[in-house]
């Protein structure tokens, strides 16, 4: 990853001493700290980083790296070097020594291990559902990465799924199943197509995040698929990324509702791919 800082043995490989010590001279390449620099079109957050005594970690990572990270947790992420005070309010958690700074940004693997320190449980899900359903690790292999760790967070990794294709179905599946509601996710309707989430037989639950749904023609296909879903007996509630994040209270409420009526135990027209669980 191309960011525009780089270590001095870094720039010793993309030109010659030379012409480096001239670019610093004349303010084209600026010394961040010992053994750091950025260029003009560095990524101003990575900039920042080093220059405090750290490289980009965690969250921020992992986002750069192509993961779909919370938006509440974007905010600039940094792991501090052992020789760094660490009381620096953008340092994420860190225990013991620190891995040796190869890159301005962590590799994926050494910031998801910062995340499981930084973040709260379910936005460690979200971003490890992420991590699998991108086919960025296997889930087997990622759980494998924290096999020491404790029995409490053994029961965090045990609810990777990584069929979810956006962060807000993650957090509605977790929500729901803190309160004993099994939501299945990506479930293939014939005639439909898959759904984020199916709760029962029959509630289908959409989640419309932030990135979807911009062009008229996303809408007027949504629509069609809400249509088609209801005439084999199905009820489909769709969320925004903002009801789920900002107004959940309201948005369970509405699944609740539906399930009282028996929207979720309804009989469907359609034979699903696997059996209900």
């Amino acid at each position: 990853m191309d960011t525009g800082v780089y270590r001095w043995g870094q720039l010793c490989r993309l030109a010659p001493k030379k012409d480096i010590e001239l670019a610093i001279a004349d303010g084209m390449v600026t010394k961040l700290r010992h053994g750091w620099y950025s260029t003009p079109a560095a990524d101003k957050r990575v900039e920042h980083a080093v220059r405090i005594g750290g490289v980009v970690s965690c969250a921020t990572a992992l986002e750069m790296h192509g993961v779909w990270v919370p938006a509440q947790r974007n905010r600039l992420h940094v792991r501090g070097n052992d020789g760094a005070a660490r009381t620096h309010p953008l340092w994420c958690r860190q225990h013991g020594r620190q891995p040796r700074e190869f890159e301005s940004v962590d590799d994926m693997l050494t910031a998801l291990r910062h995340a499981a320190r930084c973040l709260p449980p379910e936005d460690f899900v979200v971003v490890c559902d992420s991590i699998v359903n991108k086919g960025l690790m296997d889930r087997s292999d990622l759980i494998a990465e924290f096999v020491d760790r404790s029995a409490k967070f053994q029961r965090v990794l045990d609810k990777i799924d990584g069929r979810a294709e956006s962060g807000i179905e993650t957090m509605v599946r977790l929500r729901l199943q803190a309160l004993n509601i099994h939501a299945r996710p990506q479930v293939r309707i014939p005639m439909v197509g898959r759904v984020d989430l199916l709760i029962g037989t029959s509630l289908i639950i959409e989640t419309d995040g932030v990135e979807f749904h911009s062009s008229p023609d996303a809408g007027e296909n949504d629509k069609r698929r809400d249509s088609e879903a209801h005439a084999l007996g199905f009820h489909t509630i769709r969320l925004t990324y903002r009801q789920v994040t900002g107004d959940w209270a309201w948005a369970l409420r509405q699944i609740r509702a539906m399930m009282r009526r028996g929207e979720h135990r309804r009989p469907v027209d359609v034979q699903l791919d696997s059996p209900l669980t």
